[in-house]
């Protein structure tokens, strides 16, 4: 018989003692976290979505601003500018807030809330120190503006604008950096399409607030807002080309002083002289020869126009005395760009001078009016300095002068270069330099330069076409480019003996009359190897050689009335990752005896396949 206590009665131990019921906090704690945040996950959805809105409507502000001031409507512009602002700040306000910027220490979610908040303070920015700036001063610094009226041009409302210019141009290139530094490898969809949405806006609009900027830099100062300035106007005549567009036939002198602008000089081309007048570098005497730097008509025969224009200056200077502040290169194609608008102009020997047939007639039809060359010169100084005149006048409205000389830099028929240094460092990140291609890690940037060997005009009849290319060929990946120039003889057949001595060269370079022999520079990309150069597939002579770090080749092709020819050259690029390609060509003719289209290059075709056994 069992003794003592039951187990049912017996006293509870210390191990068997019921435990404090601890689970219960946690619980609390997990939902009060898990409630904070769903809440906070709310509050940033909330937030974001009503950032979304305030986003969209900037946008549409913005293209209203762009369509305002485009179309002069000044007023309606700054209210598009008043409203952009009021609402990207709104939109930045709304994701910066303590509990936006916690959320960006989320895993999977903070990249993304980052960004928005990015884009916003990006958009507010531009907003508030980029676009409303720019719009109150519009009036000043838009060049279309700017009124030409008996030879003086106000630039004090530019000059007074340009401060505020400067620091918008400043708050665009932050926002753009911050725009691009993005990393958007890890983004959600939507968020990564709005970055790149504002990418390409910002992309898209550079150009156009660095005009804007270039000008309130660039513009007061060189038409003497500071003191009186002198520049040089060269007329290249591309009948007889250059590498720089074409042979230096007249230089006529210009002086700016606080906005007047006078024609205080003309000139037929002057020299030359016994030996340089400049130093010019040894790997441009190689090759084009010592004659650079002692005949203005080769002055630019290398195709680096800041180092044509200094030696056009010293010529100058080196003649005539004084002080060059700068030198434009200008073409008949230009010349007839401003005759549309300004309307024909009377010239003093009765012809008139009209947009319609200005080149042909001064690039062909002045020779077969007069057979002397001071003749000849005589009458492109008379069509110079009356479209001068006219313009002078102020017959012609700022927006139509600017529409003519923006699609002249687009054509790369209008060439600038001050002896200034701070205003030349500006003018060289712009189309309006004429410095050698600048190649890229993502892109090839070839040239193809043109003179004239014939010693005529021959070049009038001239056809060109480029095609380019670039693949990777090689195991070390390396990439491949390849250039390709076809060069015709478009002259009648019987050129030899129905056209002047003059225009067809009479053989005084040993060139049969009616032929054109041409000269073409190719340039690779810098650091880059010269990899072959052939014509039908065969290998063709070539004087090769270095400029400023791209190796050059240099083919000279001879062709009879009807005739043609296509060189091909090849590059290895060493610095070059991707297979982009661009090609920097000297502007030419039509070579039919019609005038190219003035704000348009000829286009350049693409080479498919460039991998030839050559280079592998």
């Amino acid at each position: 018989m069992a003794t003592g206590l039951a187990r049912e009665e017996a006293p509870p131990t210390a191990a068997s003692a019921p435990r404090p019921r601890r689970s219960r906090p946690i619980v609390v704690a997990i939902l009060i976290v898990a409630l904070i945040l769903l809440l906070g996950a709310g509050w940033i959805g909330w937030r974001a979505y009503l950032a979304r809105q305030e986003l969209k409507v900037a946008l549409y502000d913005v293209d209203a601003a762009r369509s305002a001031i485009e179309s002069g409507k000044v007023a309606q512009a700054k209210a598009a500018a008043a409203d952009l602002s009021r609402h990207a700040r709104t939109a930045a306000s709304l994701t910066s807030d303590p509990v936006w910027r916690a959320g960006e220490g989320v895993p999977w979610l903070g990249d993304d809330l980052a960004a928005f908040r990015t884009l916003a303070a990006a958009g507010e920015t531009l907003a508030t120190q980029v676009v409303q700036p720019l719009v109150s001063v519009a009036d000043s610094v838009d060049p279309r503006e700017l009124r030409l009226s008996g030879g003086r041009v106000d630039v004090a409302p530019l000059a007074a604008a340009a401060p505020e210019v400067e620091k918008a141009y400043a708050a665009f290139g932050v926002a753009q950096r911050q725009v691009d530094a993005l990393d958007d490898r890890r983004l959600i969809e939507p968020v990564d399409r709005a970055v790149t949405r504002m990418r390409t806006m910002l992309h898209t609009a550079q150009p156009q607030v660095e005009a804007v900027a270039n000008t309130a830099r660039l513009l007061p100062g060189m038409l003497g807002a500071s003191g009186p300035r002198t520049y040089l106007v060269v007329a290249q005549n591309p009948a007889e080309l250059r590498a720089t567009g074409g042979l230096i036939g007249s230089v006529t002198e210009i002086t700016t002083d606080h906005g007047a602008i006078t024609l205080t000089a003309q000139t037929p081309a002057f020299g030359p002289w016994p030996e340089p007048v400049l130093p010019v570098p040894a790997e441009t005497t190689a090759l084009y020869g010592g004659v650079v730097g002692q005949y203005l008509q080769d002055a630019n025969a290398t195709p680096d126009f800041p180092l044509a224009a200094r030696i056009t200056s010293a010529m100058w200077v080196h003649d005539h005395g004084g002080v060059v502040d700068g030198v434009i290169a200008v073409d008949p194609v230009v010349l007839s760009g401003l005759l549309g608008a300004t309307g024909p102009i009377a010239m003093p020997d009765g012809q008139t001078l009209s947009a319609d047939g200005a080149v042909q007639l001064l690039l062909s039809g002045v020779y077969q009016h007069f057979s002397h060359p001071s003749d000849q010169d005589a009458f492109f100084a008379g069509a110079a300095a009356s479209v001068f005149a006219r313009v002078a006048q102020g017959g012609v409205s700022g927006s139509e002068l600017v529409d003519v000389l923006a699609a002249s830099g687009e054509s790369d028929r209008i060439r600038i270069w001050s002896s200034r240094p701070a205003e030349q460092t500006i003018l060289a990140t712009t189309t309006l330099s004429g410095g050698l291609p600048v190649s890229t890690a993502g892109t090839t940037a070839l040239g193809v330069y043109l003179n004239d060997g014939t010693g005529g005009k021959m070049d009038y009849y001239l056809g060109t076409s480029v095609s380019a290319g670039a693949a990777v060929c090689r195991a070390d990946r390396k990439v491949t480019s390849r250039v390709e120039v076809t060069l015709s003889n478009k002259a009648p057949e019987n050129a030899g003996t129905t056209l002047s001595s003059y225009v067809t060269g009479g053989g005084l370079f040993g060139v049969p009359t009616g032929s054109i022999r041409t000269r073409i520079a190719f340039y690779g990309p810098q650091g880059g190897l010269l990899a072959g150069v052939t014509s039908g597939g065969a290998a063709v002579p070539s004087v090769t050689g270095n400029d400023s770090g791209r190796p050059v080749a240099v083919v000279e092709v001879q062709l009879a009335p009807g005739e043609s020819k296509t060189v091909a050259v090849e590059y290895v690029g060493t610095k070059q990752v991707k297979t982009g390609v661009s090609v920097a060509v000297t502007p030419t003719l039509n070579g039919d005896g019609t005038a190219p289209a003035l704000g348009t290059r000829k286009p350049i075709g693409s080479i498919a396949n460039v991998c030839s056994p050559g280079v592998k």
